[in-house]
């Protein structure tokens, strides 16, 4: 079902025909992604406490990281000795992470 709507999705996209059609999509796209991260921002602020162990997914890997502080869209974690700023959007709960 999913497949379905997102091959006619695609194929309405592939239909438009000018730049103004163009800035109206992606202007929906555009505040669709910035409620999306919002909802996860939240969820992640609910389930996070200083002192959890989270998955870090950062560039370069995975990593176990400590929550040291909680601000409003990021948290303050440390990797081993290091420490750092990470969104929360990045940051899983060990057991739910995969």
């Amino acid at each position: 079902m999913r497949d379905a709507i997102m091959k006619q999705l695609i194929n309405s996209i592939d239909e438009i025909s000018s730049n103004d059609e163009m800035e109206t999509v992606i202007n929906a796209i555009k505040k669709k992604q910035k409620e999306l991260k919002a909802e996860l921002t939240l969820n992640a602020l609910k389930s996070f406490e200083v002192g959890d162990v989270v998955l870090c997914n950062a560039r370069d890997g995975v990593h176990e990281a400590t929550i040291t502080k909680i601000n409003r869209t990021t948290a303050d974690i440390e990797i081993g000795k290091n420490k750092y700023t990470a969104p929360l959007s990045i940051l899983k709960p060990m057991k739910v992470a995969s």
